[in-house]
């Protein structure tokens, strides 16, 4: 369950992670003080959750929240904030929202949310799982290089995102999607969905694939 922290104060958000991590057992795989890092950070590898306070010494947050809604639809926040009792979420951001936490309070509010939204998602990647089994399985007997694709895939990269990373050309990584598409035996779009879900499968294990 990638998890990326974003606070003005690194001091704050290393606590924040902190409790995320040791308490509610969740991988935070970063923790930014500007939003300018949380953007590179969600380039490089768009997380599930992201945790942050609205209050960013100057910086708009949406930069951040916006960016990552559009690399990875299924992204939720957290908003962690002094303002928590002024603050509410415009419309848009709603439905993507999973609570909003008084910074000033103890941490047991911050458990009380995110511990049912570990457990929702625990249950979200079972269901999901259902009937992709056989997929899932034969991804582990894919090359070293077409499992790099597919962890790619899963972080929301377009192929010339993963060209660069790669070492390749645009048209070498899309005969690549076509064919592992075809050893998997999905659609293209089933693939990005089969990466994501592969992906989430990591995060939720405890062992995360490096970016």
């Amino acid at each position: 369950m990638g998890v990326v922290v974003l606070d003005h104060h690194r001091m704050v958000a290393q606590a924040i992670a902190g409790v995320l991590s040791e308490v509610a057992g969740l991988h935070v795989s970063r923790v930014c003080s500007s939003v300018s890092e949380a953007i590179a950070c969600i380039e490089s590898s768009p997380p599930r959750l992201l945790v942050l306070d609205v209050e960013l010494g100057g910086e708009c947050y949406r930069d951040a929240v916006d960016l990552l809604l559009q690399r990875r639809p299924d992204a939720q926040l957290l908003f962690v904030t002094a303002s928590a009792t002024q603050f509410r979420p415009s419309p848009d951001l709603e439905p993507c929202t999973i609570g909003v936490v008084n910074k000033a309070q103890a941490w047991d509010q911050l458990l009380s949310v995110v511990m049912p939204w570990r457990q929702d998602l625990r249950d979200e990647i079972t269901t999901t799982m259902q009937g992709c089994e056989r997929q899932l399985a034969a991804i582990q007997q894919l090359s070293p290089r077409e499992q790099r694709l597919i962890r790619e895939l899963g972080c929301g990269l377009l192929n010339k995102e993963i060209a660069a990373r790669l070492e390749l050309s645009v048209a070498t990584v899309e005969t690549y999607r076509k064919s592992v598409a075809a050893k998997l035996g999905v659609s293209g779009s089933e693939l990005v969905r089969l990466a994501t879900l592969h992906r989430s499968l990591s995060w939720h294990e405890g062992s995360p694939t490096a970016a």
